[in-house]
């Protein structure tokens, strides 16, 4: 007998996940797709599943067609990284004030997620806990990477896991599709791996022929030969997410797609429902039984009643309008007797108004297909097979019928077929998703770079190379940036540091005039236009500056101002000025066009830690927003000079002589650390020792180079012989103070 009944088609197919857990180190992967054999259950994929990501031993892989929403397979995880933060800050105001430290700490995890049993093209957007984490661009909202391994039979294993694992424990998943986040920043998860949900695209064009997916199907079940070249249908999504057998699938595609399949001597025939008739069969040719139960037009007739018949028909799909979400539409009819509702859930990607006119078309084949009929053709309609379309009527559309069970008996050939209307398969409909909030990753603000090779600000004792830093963000999202260091000319790079306040900045649109350094500035005014229109800048009272308000960058100078006020272009004029603090007097005299301004503010400053070697070398850093690529950014070359561990210039040097010309000269150091007078103490050295360099010039050249322990020189008249033929009235000197750390620190170059 032959049958449309899909009888060869039930190997289990979407096999578990099996030890991917445990054998993602060390071990192959178990079969991805073929089930075990043995008494088990199986059921068909569900949309539920859609909103839940596990982490989980046997857990089945998805086996993706098209492009589809769906969870991973967490399958890798370092655990969380805690990266601790500690910041020590001061008052840094007249009198000294308590240093406070404070210490924040931030998680991030890097982890791998099975997607898809077979190979994919790539993955579109990404959801963490419903909210938008990577767009279709591969930009993330929060900072790490994503690297993605589609799947292919040459992919090689992943570096972070290799690295973490060991290379010869790490399988390389071969024909899996999966990405690995590195160091995926948890702050807005809860500090936990949020559930994620993956849009997978499976061909490049984002959807299949139906051909192709009952081919990969028939070929999972091991079936020797099959034909689905009439299939020319195309399929936007399908996911087979469990363990189900091919029938399962065949059967679910069939509804929708309506197509059936028989069973024929060469393998299986797959052929669209929306087909021409084969035959008309004569009414002659019906042959008449000579068992008893025939009526005498040779046809019999079973009828099904109202009630055994669906009033309405509810579908429910996976809508890519609502962001692949589950949608639902429903066909009903307007009047009968039936009270019946039958819903049914298919793992599909399809638009609301697909999905109204296959739920409308599958209450028609339910109606339609009410009546069946059952008759007896002589031995010459033998080339007729299930699935064939005859006419009973006489080429009357109505009298179509589809061919179910075909039988050689003594009478003939005992056929049974269902009333079939072909002209049902054309229906459109229009319906409506529903509204759905828009999601979209924000823009990401670019990160510029603000190095600032300068002393503390605070005077906090410093004995290591640092670099202070800020950052200017452009327009966009903006939560913190990364500072990146290659020491290799760029071939690599490594993180830094990290911020997470912007900096108040701008450009100083005239040149600023050198001024006093041990009174206020009254003369000179400083115009900067800010960077960002929405940031301000507010005037202070004299008290408040000497205690640290309104501290600023300049073009190499440290400036504080009493007056801001905005001007009708949007400028700021700044005025009451102290200039040349904390050390940076040598820049008072060399301002230029267009500097940078810079507000100093305890949040907006961070201290980069470097390393000896790096000092007076000249090296790329990039300063990377959170969220955003390493890639994208490009370089900035910096040459750091450790200007937070040069000694300031002496101060209030003098000279005097004897009456042979002995010259003597004495000076007043001054410390980079505190700075106050408290209590009538000295200031704090700051230094491992106390040692001087003191240059005697003649003109531009050094003629003689004297030291000293103290704060003081001696310049002997015969010296001065040596040097100059004879004593000098007026000697021009040049005084360093040392640091054991970083050698000769801001000179003082005066004539005595």
């Amino acid at each position: 007998m032959a049958t449309v009944v899909l009888t060869v088609v039930g190997t289990a197919i979407g096999g578990p996940i099996g030890g991917a857990i445990g054998g993602f180190l060390g071990r192959k992967l178990d079969q991805a797709i073929l089930g075990g054999g043995g008494a088990r259950t199986v059921e068909g994929g569900r949309l539920s599943d859609l909103s839940v990501q596990v982490s989980s031993y046997g857990e089945p892989i998805n086996r993706v067609y098209g492009a589809m929403r769906l969870p991973g397979n967490v399958v890798w995880s370092s655990g969380l990284t805690e990266r601790r933060q500690e910041k020590t800050s001061g008052s840094g105001g007249k009198g000294g004030g308590q240093k406070v430290t404070t210490v924040t700490y931030s998680y991030s995890a890097s982890f791998a997620v099975a997607l898809s049993g077979r190979e994919i093209s790539g993955v579109g957007r990404i959801w963490a806990d419903g909210k938008l984490l990577g767009d279709a661009t591969g930009r993330l909202a929060v900072g790490g990477e994503m690297r993605l391994y589609t799947g292919s039979a040459f992919q090689l294993g992943d570096p972070l896991i290799e690295a973490l694992e060991g290379q010869d424990n790490v399988n390389a998943l071969r024909s899996m599709a999966y990405v690995v986040f590195e160091d995926l920043e948890l702050a807005e998860y809860a500090n936990r791996i949020p559930n994620l949900t993956f849009e997978v695209i499976a061909d490049p064009g984002g959807q299949i022929a139906l051909s192709e997916v009952v081919a990969d199907v028939c070929a999972l079940s091991g079936l020797p030969a099959w034909d689905s070249s009439d299939l020319d249908q195309m399929v936007s999504g399908y996911v087979i997410s469990g363990p189900v057998t091919a029938r399962a699938v065949i059967e679910q595609l069939a509804e929708v797609y309506h197509f059936d399949v028989v069973e024929q001597d060469d393998g299986l025939l797959f052929r669209k429902l929306d087909r021409p008739l084969t035959r008309t069969v004569a009414a002659a040719d019906l042959v008449v039984s000579a068992a008893g139960g025939r009526r005498a037009d040779k046809i019999s007739l079973n009828r099904l009643q109202d009630m055994d018949l669906p009033r309405e028909i509810g579908l429910s799909y996976i809508d890519p309008a609502r962001d692949y979400q589950t949608g639902h539409q429903r066909a009903r009819r307007g009047k009968g007797a039936s009270d019946r509702v039958r819903q049914k859930a298919y793992p599909l990607v399809l638009s609301a108004d697909q999905a109204k006119a296959i739920s409308e078309v599958q209450l028609d084949l339910a109606w339609g297909g009410r009546e069946q009929a059952g008759f007896i053709l002589p031995p010459r309609y033998a080339d007729l097979a299930p699935g064939d379309i005859v006419d009973l009527g006489g080429g009357a559309a109505a009298n179509s019928y589809l061919l179910q069970e075909i039988e050689a008996s003594p009478e003939g050939l005992s056929c049974q077929a269902v009333k079939f209307s072909p002209g049902l398969f054309g229906r459109t409909a229009t319906a409506d998703s529903g509204p759905v909030p828009g999601q979209q990753v924000a823009a990401i603000a670019d990160s510029r770079f603000l190095p600032l090779d300068m002393p503390t600000i605070t005077g906090a004792e410093v004995s290591a190379p640092i670099l202070f830093w800020a950052v200017a963000a452009g327009s966009g999202k903006w939560t913190g940036a990364t500072l990146f260091l290659s020491r290799d000319g760029g071939q690599s790079y490594d993180a830094l540091d990290s911020l997470s306040a912007k900096a108040i900045s701008g450009t100083v649109e005239n040149i600023l005039s050198s001024g006093p350094t041990a009174y206020w500035d009254q003369a000179n005014e400083v115009q900067v236009r800010l960077d960002n229109p929405a940031d301000s800048l507010a005037g202070a009272t004299r008290e408040a500056v000497l205690n640290g308000a309104n501290i600023a960058w300049l073009g190499g100078e440290i400036i504080q101002f009493q007056q801001a006020v905005l001007q009708p272009d949007g400028s700021y004029l700044l005025s009451g000025l102290l200039r040349g603090r904390r050390g940076t007097e040598h820049a008072v005299a060399t301002h230029g066009a267009a500097e940078d301004f810079i507000l100093l503010t305890e949040a907006a400053v961070q201290a980069a830690t470097l390393n000896y070697g790096d000092i007076g070398r000249t090296y790329a850093y990039k300063c990377v927003t959170t969220g955003g690529r390493l890639e994208d950014v490009a370089a900035d070359n910096f040459l750091y000079q450790a200007r937070a561990l040069k000694p300031f210039a002496p101060v209030h040097a003098r000279g005097s002589r004897d009456g042979s010309g002995n010259l003597t000269l004495r000076w007043i150091r001054r410390s980079r650390v505190g700075g106050e007078w408290n209590d009538y103490a000295d200031a704090p050295l700051g230094e491992l020792y106390e040692k001087y360099d003191i240059e005697i010039l003649d003109g531009a050249a050094v003629v003689r180079t004297l030291t000293s322990d103290q704060p003081q020189v001696a310049y002997p008249a015969a010296l001065q012989a040596e040097d100059f033929g004879a004593p000098q009235s007026a000697v021009t000197v040049r005084i360093s103070q040392l640091s054991d750390r970083v050698g000769r620190g801001w000179p003082l170059t005066v004539s005595l």
